[in-house]
């Protein structure tokens, strides 16, 4: 009898650790899904498709040097806009004793010889990167030319730049480094950030070695007498503005594309439809700003029960 009577408790007490057991798991798989999910917010934003590219500015350029020794004084501002035989410098030779007619009589002038804008740094590539050698020369010869930046000192020697002209009236050209010419057309235009201008520049010529474009302006652009060679975006799509999220978000669940919502506590998986995305976001169509999205999806978070304190 007694032995009979220990069976029945061994194995009411053996279902009930098995129980208690398999409760402990469920509780701790189900607090390990919600603990392991990871949150972002969906917020306003926009997918840009921009590119940094190298560029090479060429413009029409004039530069004007000492015909002697001297010592020489720059007349108006750096940067100022001159007319033809405007003066922009005063040199007065090595030797004049100071305060007297002899060195008022050998003073010269010097005198802008076409209209523009005066500089009086160079770099010696004023007269080789230009916008008939863009179209012309090799273009690998072109990119290998060395600046020798130059603004001169109280004293010239003959010969020595004292500044340029630059032709601010005639479009600014340039070559731009790509690591693809495929899909770009020449005629067409590419549109191009350079410091806070924005513009379309017209492709005028590809090049497959080195590889890159040759472009146009619709003008002068700012600066690029100065940077001859400097960083611009390629804009080479347009933005698209909207909700976004991270693209870790996106998630198929069957042959349905989207993401796991956060809603009054519950990870729900919804449907959604990308309209633009980059290499880190999607931009999604009718989404809610501000909802909680998983950016750690995975199979099995339907219906969970999750906390977002912690995004």
């Amino acid at each position: 009898m007694e032995g009979k009577t220990r069976k029945p408790s061994f194995w009411f007490w053996g279902v009930l650790v098995i129980a208690l057991i398999g409760g402990i798991l469920w509780s701790y798989r189900s607090n390990f899904n919600s603990v392991t999910i990871k949150f972002a917010l969906a917020q306003t934003g926009t997918i840009s498709h921009e590119r940094k590219v190298k560029a090479t500015f060429a413009n029409q350029e004039l530069p004007i040097s000492a015909p002697f020794s001297g010592s020489v004084q720059i007349i108006g501002k750096d940067g100022q806009r001159v007319r033809r035989g405007e003066g922009i410098a005063t040199i007065q030779p090595n030797g004049a004793t100071p305060g007297t007619k002899q060195e008022d009589a050998q003073k010269q002038i010097l005198s802008a010889t076409m209209g523009g804008l005066f500089y009086n740094q160079t770099d010696g590539l004023e007269t080789i990167i230009t916008t008939e050698n863009l179209s012309t020369m090799d273009l690998d010869q072109l990119s290998a030319q060395t600046a020798n930046v130059k603004i001169p000192g109280a004293n010239v020697q003959t010969g020595e730049f004292v500044g340029k002209i630059v032709n601010n009236l005639i479009p600014t050209q340039a070559f731009l480094e790509l690591t693809s010419i495929e899909g770009l057309t020449v005629g067409k235009t590419i549109r191009i950030m350079t410091g806070e201008q924005t513009v379309n520049a017209k492709i005028l010529r590809k090049s497959a070695k080195p590889t890159g474009v040759i472009v146009v302006f619709p003008h002068y652009i700012d600066g690029s007498a100065i940077n001859r060679r400097q960083e611009v975006t390629w804009i080479y799509q347009s933005p698209t503005s909207g909700v976004i999220v991270p693209k870790s978000a996106l998630w198929t669940q069957g042959e349905e594309l989207g993401v796991f919502l956060w809603n009054e506590g519950v990870v729900h998986f919804k449907k959604v439809k990308v309209l633009d995305q980059d290499e880190s976001y999607a931009c999604i169509e009718n989404l809610t700003s501000g909802i909680p999205i998983v950016i750690t999806p995975r199979n099995g978070l339907e219906g969970l029960v999750a906390d977002v304190k912690n995004i």
